[in-house]
């Protein structure tokens, strides 16, 4: 029997498509191509984000430098408003003056570049009681000379006082700007936006403070701030009209709008169908802004509908929410409102971003346009690069994993496999144990790579949000500095005293308007000079040595210095001051002075004074006592003859005023009467024959009308040196009111008579005539303002008593109550300062009367007095 072991036969060869290696390596190429295109994929998602956040980033830090530079322009412009407003109150009633300083102001250097012209536009009567338009106004002709333009103030041209730019200005505080909308002038034909600020004084709007801004200039400074930068900037004001673009020339023109208006956004989105996206965006914005205002709006919508009642139907919601949000306060600073990604921009003729800003004051929204196609074709070369890279290290990878795996994988199986075959489970034990697993380790280094990237963009966003910081930072403290240079100006150019600051070398560095005023002396002569050019020696001397004392001593003293001017000798109360930096060293001397000339000599005189009486007080002491009773007696005779003076002086400046304004009266009585007169000749002579007699009758009715006047002006203006004589008052009120009826018609007031028609009383018929006329007058000119729309007035008068009574009661404005106490004090004063407190004066001494006022804001006022009827 054969012993030898019995040899198992083997097993066939496994096919190579069914193999262990080939299944292996077709799954690591499939993992690979996965990893290949899903790594390519995750690559450009990243890339893609962050060029979107670096193009948004670089928008906005290009809409930032934008909107700072505008900034820049429009607070240059603002501080110019306000600087003629200022100018304009001060010299209200100085026409030459301001004719002489406004051009000066619109010609400063830095600013005369954008600026197309400005000037001062009052309310009627505001500069000048005669004046209904009264503007005073410049503008930059061809060869950029600056000349006066007066056909606002034409009558056949429309009033200023109707204008988009100006009628919002009522509700705008001293300081705040209004920026209108875009348009053409109507007398120079340039594209201008206007910026305006209102001029209030004694709590009443007398009118506004324009600067205009040339569109063609704007357009070339947006062109010049985007030289350096690839792409474009387009600027519309509140209204989104178009200010400023790129080659605006060459866009197509709608069909739709009239010759000299300008092109909207609206309009060219419809021309320029890629422009579509932003207009929407726009319109949202803008209706967001709208509805933000109304929610919180601080003006009525009676106050708004009566603002907005001369704009286009479009244009007043936008209108009403920027008077609003103005009032607030709330928008200081730009914000960026949308952002959107053109396809086909029509200008880049490729890809971009439009960031849309919102500039605070102006209200107007800055697009910043910036192309994308560059950084798009960078990613897709980063991609392929990634991409190339990635395929050769997969396949080096494979080559390399299938060593590895038929090393550490394959081979081991086969061994276990053997092992198993042959029954040996050590060996399948040992192997177990020898086995080591590197892909939760792989797994961890990748989360922390990703972890690190993860800090670093957040640190880099930390610093761009720093940077923005510091950067309004910045824009705050130049604000509050310019602030601060403004009110030192002022308090320089404005201070009744004397200041001034030289250098260590003694010249002068700093002179304010009084100090050149005492020496009569130009600035320009004073500043870099010492005082030995200025003064003469021995004075000089004096002003070194005091400087001297001052930088040796680091404390304020106080001197008593003389300073020669165009009067004569001076003497100032000086306090000198010595002038260090933060590091403690000295940069020179101020000083301010204070004129004690005036109480010095009276010390003197009266020095001299006391020693005269001292020597002769011994000897006439007993005619001292006399003395002081005549003096006594004198000064109360005085004082009655000053009281009787100032009495007759104010009863004077009364009848003055009656005069003057009955001669007013007359002369616009007499001019209307001639220019009906020439009418009714004008139709007399056209009549002709063969013509109807309607045209007859019509004629005929004009004269009869005509005729009742004169009728009425007999009657009234009678001879004032007539004796006392009765008087129908019912009647005389009704002529007088005939009379008025033009005035009347142009104030849309209705006047109320309420009195017996059979009172007749016993008086001179012109101090009626004036009393009447007077304080009807008044209450046309004081009561009413543009928003009252029921203009009523009620004249109440009857006799009880033996004295007349009189009423007359509006439902106008009103008096505030600070002002209605000050008028009853003057009245008591018996002062004659306006119209009331001087017929409270004449009631009071020429019909021994009295006369009350009662009024209450927006309310109405009531008037009334009484007189005994044996006064007149």
């Amino acid at each position: 029997m054969d012993k030898r072991p019995l040899i198992e036969p083997q097993a066939p060869l496994t096919q190579w498509q069914k193999s262990l290696p080939f299944k292996l390596s077709l799954i690591q190429l499939l993992i690979a191509s996965i990893l290949i295109f899903s790594t390519a994929w995750v690559i450009l998602n990243i890339q893609t984000q962050q060029i979107s956040e670096q193009q948004t980033l670089l928008n906005q830090n290009h809409g930032q430098i934008i909107i700072a530079k505008l900034q820049e322009m429009t607070s240059q412009v603002e501080n110019q408003v306000n600087a003629i407003s200022q100018i304009a109150m001060l010299y209200r009633y100085e026409p030459e003056q301001l004719s002489k300083s406004i051009p000066v102001l619109l010609s400063i250097e830095n600013q005369k570049a954008i600026i197309s012209g400005g000037g001062i536009w009052p309310e009627p009567g505001a500069f000048d009681r005669q004046k209904f338009r009264d503007s005073l106004f410049w503008s930059h002709n061809i060869h950029g000379e600056l000349v006066a333009i007066n056909s606002y103030n034409d009558d056949s041209f429309p009033s200023y006082h109707t204008e988009e730019w100006y009628r919002p200005t009522r509700y705008f505080p001293v300081g705040k700007i209004f920026w209108s909308k875009s348009y053409v002038d109507p007398t120079t034909h340039e594209p201008m936006v206007t910026a305006s600020g209102a001029m209030w004084m004694d709590h009443q709007f007398i009118g506004a403070a324009t600067t205009d801004i040339s569109l063609e200039k704007l357009s070339q400074l947006l062109r010049n701030t985007m030289l350096d930068v690839s792409g474009y900037v387009i600027a519309l004001d509140h209204q989104n009209q178009i200010l400023a673009s790129p080659n605006s020339d060459n866009w197509p023109q709608s069909s739709q709008n009239p010759p000299h208006t300008l092109q909207t956004f609206d309009e060219l989105a419809k021309t320029e169908a890629a422009f579509s996206p932003i207009a929407s965006a726009l319109h949202l914005a803008d209706r967001s802004f709208i509805e933000q205002a109304v929610a919180e709006r601080v003006f009525t919508q009676e106050q708004m509908d009566n603002l907005t009642r001369l704009s286009g139907d479009s244009e007043r919601e936008m209108l009403s929410a920027i008077v609003n949000d103005n009032a607030k306060s709330q928008f200081s600073s730009p914000r960026r409102i949308a952002s959107v990604s053109l396809t086909m921009d029509p200008i880049l003729k490729g890809p971009s971003l439009v960031s849309v800003f919102l500039m605070p004051h102006t209200y107007w929204k800055i697009l910043v346009v910036t192309p994308i196609a560059p950084l798009q074709d960078t990613a897709k070369k980063l991609i392929e690069k990634v991409g190339i890279s990635l395929v050769l290290i997969q396949m080096l990878g494979l080559i390399l994993l299938f060593l590895l795996q038929h090393r550490l994988i394959i081979a081991p199986i086969m061994e276990m496999v053997q092992a198993l075959k042959r029954n040996d489970s050590a060996s399948i034990e040992l192997k177990a144990k020898e086995r080591h697993d590197e892909v939760g380790l792989l797994a961890k280094s990748f989360l922390s790579r990703t972890q690190q990237l993860e800090v670093a963009m957040a640190s880099l966003d930390a610093s761009n949000l720093a940077l923005e910081q510091q950067l309004l930072t910045q824009q705050r403290f130049q604000q509050e500095l310019s602030q601060r240079k403004e009110q030192l100006r002022s308090l320089l150019d404005f201070s009744s005293t004397i200041i001034y600051i030289k250098d260590l070398n003694g010249r002068y560095t700093l002179v304010n308007n009084k100090y050149c005023e005492v020496l009569g002396i130009e600035r320009r002569k004073i500043i870099g000079a010492t005082d030995f050019d200025l003064f003469p020696n021995s004075l000089a001397q004096q002003y070194q040595q005091n400087d001297q004392r001052v930088t040796h001593s680091h404390e304020a003293l106080h001197f008593e210095e003389v300073i020669p001017s165009l009067r004569g000798e001076l003497i100032y109360q000086i306090s000198k001051f010595d002038i260090r930096d933060d590091e403690d060293n000295s940069l020179g001397v101020g000083a301010i002075g204070f004129n004690v000339d005036l109480r010095k000599r009276q010390e003197k005189e009266q020095e001299k004074l006391q020693q005269a009486q001292l020597s002769l007080l011994k000897e006439q002491q007993h005619k001292t006592q006399l003395s002081q009773q005549e003096n006594s007696q004198l000064r109360e005779q005085l004082v009655a003859i000053q009281d009787e003076i100032n009495q007759q002086v104010q009863l004077n400046l009364s009848k003055q005023q009656s005069q003057k304004l009955m001669q007013n009266f007359l002369a616009d009585v007499m001019s209307q009467m001639m220019l009906e007169q020439d009418k009714l000749l004008a139709q007399i002579c056209q009549v002709r024959s063969k013509e109807d007699d309607s045209h007859q009758a019509q004629v005929v009715q004009l004269m009869s009308q005509q005729a009742a006047r004169l009728r009425h002006i007999s009657q009234l203006f009678t001879d004032q040196h007539s004796e006392i004589r009765p008087l129908h008052l019912a009647q005389f009120i009704n002529q007088l009111l005939s009379l008025l009826q033009p005035q009347l018609l142009k104030t849309q007031v209705r006047v109320t008579l309420e009195c017996d028609e059979q009172l007749v009383v016993d008086g001179n018929a012109w101090q009626y005539l004036q009393f009447f006329y007077r304080l009807i007058n008044n209450t046309l000119h004081h009561a009413f303002k543009e928003h009252n729309q029921d203009r009523t007035l009620v004249l109440t008068l009857e006799k009880k008593d033996g004295e007349l009574y009189m009423q007359l009661k509006d439902n106008g404005v009103g008096i505030p109550i600070a002002h209605l106490e000050q008028l009853r004090q003057e009245m008591q004063q018996n002062q004659c300062i306006g119209t009331l407190t001087c017929i409270n004066l004449w009631i009071k001494e020429e019909l021994h009367g009295e006369l009350k006022v009662e009024s209450e804001l927006n309310r109405g006022t009531l008037i009334e007095c009484h007189w005994p009827l044996s006064a007149i």
